[in-house]
């Protein structure tokens, strides 16, 4: 039995260790190769890899998520607050998976931070399909303030979009349930039947729609072609793993005609490296954004001089729910190419999130820093102002909106040929 023992302590000291030295033998090359370029991506798929095959005990993961956020949070004086008091209060009471849990949600509710959450195993699933561009449900995406839910995106070609749900409903109950009193995370975690009841609020009016869960395929970039001269390109997500291809594919489809309006309306925002990418195409050596960590370190983070935009002039469509990743595309392109923007003010998300995969397949999202836009603006809880004020009424079939974009390109094209610039 000894013998055993000291076997299998030999053989998980071997697998530790050739852990180690691979991901040095990585490091090294990463950091000493000349001219090598840094695929962060891949070494996180295989740290990831690592991290979701092994098996740890409650009071290890519990730890594991205090020392991540001590590290990577971008305040570092976590709220004002003592950080060794949580792993004191509650490490000797942990004993099962759900203790680990509830420990780890006080803990992180301690920031007042709702974008830093701890992804159980389930959550963390879920959260990889997303970023996949994998989803099944009925496509709706919510924010809870107090005790109000609110719709804040419905996919395109989801159930919920061909059911007429809107962005702005609000959500009283779910399969009969009043989710009122719920957190995000129980509603989240709500037993997912096939077909799902919903009774929502839209002003005044209270409806109902019975919606069947399906496979969505994400679609992040799509586009039309108006009157043969303008593009309108929807940029419904900066999530999806194919955003940027697909958005340099359009581009390239559309860089011939004489203007383009970028709908971000309900666009939450997305992955900050789709953002820059995305941007660095539509410019030559301009600054797109700066990040600033909890450190106070500053990076600025300019184009790459590999432009495949043919400059024109550029509408760029924004609401109350265009946030995070859309707005630093939309900043990125109001500051270096003079965009007019038009519609509302955006949410002011400046904060950026990256999820660290944990063991036992789950996973932290955490805010690690805070971006500027390349004029330096803070755009925190103020979002940006646009240079053409519209309110949005998406209950009207006539599109507002879109209609003041398409008006106002159409009337600088007009003053260009009179003045006679081509």
């Amino acid at each position: 039995m000894k013998g055993n023992m000291h076997e299998e302590i030999k053989i998980k000291n071997v697998i530790f260790y050739s852990v180690v030295i691979i991901l040095t033998i990585i490091l090294i090359k990463v950091y000493f190769s000349p001219g090598v370029n840094i695929n962060f991506n891949v070494l996180n798929k295989h740290i990831e890899k690592i991290n979701s095959s092994q098996t740890i005990a409650p009071q290890r993961l519990f730890v594991k998520v205090w020392r991540s956020a001590r590290n990577e949070y971008v305040d570092s004086s976590m709220n004002n607050q003592n950080w060794l008091k949580w792993r004191n209060r509650y490490l000797r009471h942990i004993k099962t998976a759900d203790d680990a849990e509830v420990a780890i949600d006080s803990m992180l509710a301690s920031l007042n931070d709702p974008y830093t959450r701890f992804l159980n195993s389930s959550e963390f699933a879920k959260q990889k399909d997303i970023l996949e561009s994998k989803y099944t449900g009925v496509g709706i995406i919510f924010n809870k303030t107090g005790d109000s839910i609110t719709i804040n995106h419905v996919l395109k070609n989801s159930p919920a979009s061909k059911e007429n749900v809107l962005p702005g409903d609000k959500i009283l109950s779910i399969n009969g349930q009043n989710v009122n009193k719920l957190s995000a995370y129980q509603i989240f975690n709500m037993p997912q039947q096939k077909s799902v009841h919903l009774v929502l609020k839209r002003g005044e009016k209270v409806i109902k729609k019975d919606i069947t869960r399906n496979k969505i395929p994400i679609e992040t970039v799509y586009y039309k072609v108006i009157d043969g001269q303008y593009a309108i390109i929807m940029l419904s997500t900066i999530m999806g793993e194919k955003t940027v291809s697909d958005f340099i594919d359009v581009i390239k489809k559309t860089n011939d005609l004489d203007g383009i309006i970028f709908d971000l309306r309900d666009n939450f925002g997305g992955v900050l490296a789709n953002a820059v990418e995305m941007a660095n195409f539509m410019l030559e050596d301009e600054r797109i954004t700066s990040i600033e960590s909890g450190n106070n370190e500053k990076l600025q983070i300019y184009a790459k001089g590999e432009k495949i935009f043919k400059k024109k002039p550029i509408i760029i469509l924004v609401n109350r729910r265009t946030a995070s990743a859309a707005e630093i595309f939309a900043g990125a392109l109001k500051d270096n190419l003079d965009a007019i923007i038009v519609g509302e003010n955006t949410y002011g998300k400046n904060s950026i999130q990256h999820i660290i995969p944990l063991q036992n397949n789950t996973g932290l999202i955490i805010t690690s820093d805070k971006y500027l836009l390349p004029l330096d603006e803070d755009i925190h809880k103020t979002g940006i102002s646009p240079d053409v004020y519209i309110k949005s009424d998406r209950s009207q079939k006539k599109d507002s909106q879109m209609g003041k974009a398409v008006k106002i390109l159409k009337k600088i094209m007009k003053n260009r040929e009179e003045s006679g610039i081509i």
